[in-house]
């Protein structure tokens, strides 16, 4: 393994700050967006949840972000090679590193299971099999399903085969992707929107969505709202270090945050609007379980007129938003790779692809025929554990990190900004202190100490 003092870059850049947004955004969107959102805004009582939401984004999210971004910029490696170098190669801030980094490793290994389910579902979809499915009979297909193991680990290897693919290529195989994957995004979720608003009408969902009635929100769904502003920006991976360090000087990094986290935030209440005229139109009854997304929802969709593309264009979509956010997950196993084995690129993709997919393969196979995964719970576990202490962990850290290890000098330096800047030293009050804490909060609510 090569010294960490010996480390000084990985030879890889964008081409372009446009690549760097996209591939950014891709990462910052996936089924949170798509599902979680529009659930625990719909369970928070609406409008109130979404402005708390949006001050816990400006709080917590965007000084996290930066910070993420700095570190990699600054520090030219992946989240553990710049830990290594900017601390001298201090063990506390590498074991830091090492769970970011499995953080991403393990929720990979089961997102790309779910993931494939979007293939199955776009699949079925096209051909129509989908069509005559009943409320009644859509949760036993959806069972029977993911209850198949070789099915399970078909669409998973198809799922992990299709990023290990886009990888190969470096950045610009990942520019390339995210130019194609986010403008395709935009436009299936518009269309789908304008369909379901077109067939039950928008002004409940409007009316739910943008007015505020404070007695609906309570303590438990504000630190609902700033877990969530902090998970959607794919924040506690170290992704956005890994991203930030293929970042030339000259590109601003607190532009660059502002506009990822809004599109980020716009693509989360566009979902809302492509959901509620359906939930509300057909009375549907939510439940927070991703499974929703394969059953009921299902149903509804295929009522809708051209329900068979509606469906079809609902799943590719889907797919989209998992292939953009597990593109930036291996990314980071990549560079760890690439970096502390000295291999080239190739090499380090094949060795972090294949390593996440053999251990997906015990979550593929954990809804079913095979008891033995089943009985271990390794989806639910992994999940529990990554989502629950990895992340916010990850998070908080990453925060102290860029708040006390690195000096005024370079935060400013690196954020183009006077160190006398109110601007600067509101955005480190919040990484030294105040992100810190709203995390930890966060983490005892999640664990249910709250």
């Amino acid at each position: 393994m090569t010294s960490p003092s010996s480390k000084t870059g990985h030879g890889e850049n964008w081409t372009s700050q446009v690549g760097f947004m996209l591939a950014c955004i891709g990462s910052a969107i996936g089924l949170g967006n798509l599902w979680k959102f529009p659930y625990i805004t719909y369970e928070n009582g609406g409008g109130a949840f979404v402005l708390v939401y949006l001050a816990c984004i400006l709080v917590i999210g965007i000084p996290i972000l930066i910070a993420e971004t700095l570190i990699g910029r600054h520090g030219k490696l992946g989240i553990y090679g710049s830990f290594s170098k900017l601390t001298r190669g201090h063990r506390g801030w590498r074991t830091a590193a090492c769970l970011c980094i499995l953080s991403s490793f393990f929720v990979l290994s089961f997102y790309s299971v779910v993931a494939g389910w979007t293939v199955e579902y776009f699949i079925h979809s096209l051909t129509g099999a989908l069509s005559s499915l009943t409320l009644d009979s859509v949760g036993p297909r959806f069972g029977a399903f993911v209850s198949s193991p070789w099915k399970q680990i078909f669409y998973h290897t198809l799922f992990m085969g299709i990023t290990v693919a886009l990888l190969l290529r470096g950045t610009r195989g990942i520019e390339q992707a995210v130019k194609i994957l986010m403008p395709l995004l935009a436009v299936m979720v518009l269309v789908v929107m304008s369909l379901s608003v077109g067939r039950y009408g928008a002004s409940t969902s409007l009316n739910f969505l943008f007015s505020a009635d404070f007695s609906r929100l309570t303590a438990p769904g504000i630190l609902e709202a700033l877990g969530h502003a902090f998970f959607t920006l794919s924040l506690g991976f170290g992704a956005m270090v890994v991203y930030g360090s293929y970042l030339p000087r000259g590109t601003s990094l607190t532009k660059s945050a502002l506009l990822i986290a809004f599109f980020d935030t716009l693509i989360a209440l566009m979902a809302c609007l492509m959901m509620y005229p359906i939930i509300f139109g057909s009375h549907m009854e939510l439940h927070e379980s991703a499974s929703m997304l394969f059953t009921s929802l299902t149903v509804q969709f295929h009522s809708l007129t051209g329900g068979q593309f509606v469906s079809a264009l609902f799943y590719l979509l889907v797919a989209v938003a998992a292939l953009s956010s597990t593109i930036s997950l291996l990314e980071i196993v990549v560079s760890f790779v690439a970096e502390e084995f000295s291999i080239n690129r190739t090499k380090a993709t094949l060795i972090g692809g294949g390593s996440v997919w053999f251990v997906g393969i015990f979550s593929a196979t954990s809804n079913g025929a095979w008891a033995w995964t089943t009985n271990l719970g390794i989806m639910d576990t992994l999940d529990y554990l990554t989502s629950n202490w990895g992340l916010p962990l990850g998070g908080a850290l990453i925060s102290l990190f860029a708040g006390w290890c690195l000096s005024k000098d370079t935060h400013s330096r690196e954020l183009g900004l006077s160190p006398n800047s109110l601007l600067l030293n509101g955005w480190r009050l919040c990484v030294q202190y105040i992100c810190p804490f709203l995390v930890f909060v966060v983490l005892l609510f999640k664990v249910g100490a709250l």
